[in-house]
């Protein structure tokens, strides 16, 4: 990281501050990693004095540093950095050779195991995504590969045989072992919670490689101009990872840990040792790594070809049997006893019937409960017109992860016509956040679904609403705002150059804006000028 020495002055800028009071602004002066001053650029100057360094921004547009609201950092790191990447139209026959060609070029054996994806099982003929693919190059090593929605998987024999997955294995609520044909064979295909007992016996990568892969993701996510994110996958090797480079060196970004609730697979540990460390959170708090969050899964993936959202039934208007994970009591409970002990809970749901089960929870916990704690419904791809308006009365979050703007995938196209109603919820007073799903997506950049939140029909945002969405409204969800969030005096200096002003350009470009330096407490942490 590059610590400025002295105070700081950027000057000649478009720099466009989120605070209401003054939109627009020329100059900031840094000082002691805090904006001391917001204005023109003479009059930031000559509050300056002598010794104070000059950043000449050329009049290029500068925002407040972008938060990233839903992200799995180290996941994403041993998925980009260390696991065996498949190529996107990589068919079920030929995954094991595939794998082969990863292996050959010393990636993805990680503990014994080789570990890749991701796979799209809709691309492949019936039949074809089962293990023996796999066990004909690996018949002794274990394999497991995640599929496209990374909620599922493909396991080979060796892989099954340690997890104890056999014909005779009943499938787990909320889950299911995929059979061949007209048998109780396993193909090896997991979906949703029928990959616990798989996760319960793989190991943990060696440390260094943990550590490796965490570095990247949030060197990463700094070039992307991400000053905070919400990690929704936090783990305990994770969390202690995180504590101690923010103790030793300080991080480069604030991470709001979200620790699963009851979600083995991306809890990547069993639900009394998730349940353990909920308890234990705060000891793993640091100056920017805050614990008092929670994950926790109403519903699955609206991807096909398992549809394991909880969508409600056009037909009965009711929700679709065996999709929903808690009952609307087990909820309310949860969610009041989180709001006792001051603890947000972000809670995915990807159907509308998930959406609309949360949102009864919530008031029953509202009116059970005496705390004030902001809490969070992740994803909303799809919401009931009639549950709309109880996210701003009842103060929910609605976070949304949209990666229906990037590529041209037919399975998401669902989304691009009905889904994600950005506009109404805005224009009903709700806070709404944007997150990247990253490692959904191959990179946290969050500027092609800014784009699309100005381009989304009926649902779309201004421009200025679109970005207070990536910025203040996120750190208002983890209640940041009265330090970060926007570019106003007293505040962390947070905040990215870009090389275009989102304003003057075609709005079609939007999606194309590069971050050309981020600034994080007054530091500069990437720089590409």
């Amino acid at each position: 990281m590059d610590q400025p020495a002295r105070p700081t002055a950027y000057v000649n800028g478009r720099i466009y501050t989120v605070d209401a009071a003054r939109p627009w602004a020329e100059a900031i002066l840094v000082e002691d990693g805090r904006i001391a001053g917001v204005g023109l650029s003479a009059d930031i100057l000559a509050a300056a004095g002598d010794g104070c360094a000059i950043v000449d921004l050329g009049g290029r547009m500068v925002m407040p540093g972008i938060h990233d609201a839903h992200g799995h950092i180290l996941l994403a790191g041993l998925k980009h950095r260390y696991e065996c990447r498949l190529p996107a139209d990589a068919l079920g026959r030929d995954y094991g050779e595939r794998l082969c060609d990863c292996i050959a070029c010393s990636r993805g054996k990680l503990s014994g195991w080789v570990i890749g994806g991701d796979f799209n099982p809709t691309l492949s003929e019936a039949g074809e995504v089962d293990r023996k693919y796999l066990d004909e190059k690996f018949p002794d090593t274990p394999v497991y590969l995640h599929d496209y929605s990374l909620h599922h998987g493909l396991a080979n024999s060796k892989a099954l045989e340690l997890a104890g997955i056999t014909a005779d294995t009943p499938d787990p609520f909320g889950g299911r072992i995929v059979r061949r044909a007209g048998s109780n064979e396993p193909t090896g295909e997991l979906v949703e919670r029928a990959t616990w007992k798989l996760f319960n016996v793989l190991p943990s990568p060696e440390p260094d490689v943990h550590r490796g892969a965490l570095r990247w993701a949030l060197e990463t996510a700094s070039r992307f101009g991400v000053t905070g994110i919400q990690e929704a996958s936090a783990s305990r090797p994770e969390l202690e990872m995180l504590q101690e480079i923010d103790r030793e060196e300080g991080l480069a970004l604030r991470v709001y840990a979200h620790i699963p609730w009851r979600e083995e697979h991306f809890g990547h540990a069993t639900t009394e040792a998730l349940d353990r460390l909920i308890e234990e959170r705060k000891r793993f708090a640091s100056e920017r790594v805050k614990t008092d969050f929670v994950k926790v899964f109403m519903d699955g993936s609206p991807l096909g070809p398992h549809f394991t959202d909880a969508q409600i039934d056009p037909a009965t208007g009711q929700p679709q049997p065996g999709k929903l994970l808690h009952t609307r009591e087990e909820m309310a409970a949860a969610l009041a006893a989180w709001d006792r002990a001051g603890i947000t809970a972000k809670i995915h749901c990807t159907g509308d019937a998930a959406v609309q089960l949360v949102l009864q929870a919530m008031r029953d916990m509202r009116a059970a409960s005496d705390g004030g704690t902001i809490q969070e419904i992740s994803h909303c791809c799809f919401v009931q017109p009639d549950d709309l308006a109880s996210f701003a009365e009842l103060d929910v979050t609605a976070e949304m992860s949209p990666p229906i703007w990037f590529g041209d995938m037919p399975e998401l196209a669902a989304f691009r016509d009905r889904g994600y109603p950005f506009g109404t919820l805005a224009r009903m007073g709700t806070r709404v956040t944007v997150g990247t799903d990253w490692t959904f997506l191959p990179e946290p950049n969050l500027f092609p679904a800014l784009q699309g939140l100005i381009q989304h029909g009926a649902e779309s945002v201004d421009l200025a609403t679109g970005i207070e969405m990536l910025t203040l409204a996120g750190a208002r969800a983890v209640g940041a705002d009265t330090l970060t969030g926007s570019i106003e005096v007293g505040k962390s200096a947070d905040f990215i150059l870009l090389d275009r002003n989102l304003f003057d350009g075609p709005v079609d470009e939007i999606g194309e804006a590069r971050v050309l330096a981020t600034v994080f407490e007054g530091r500069i942490v990437h720089d590409v000028r």
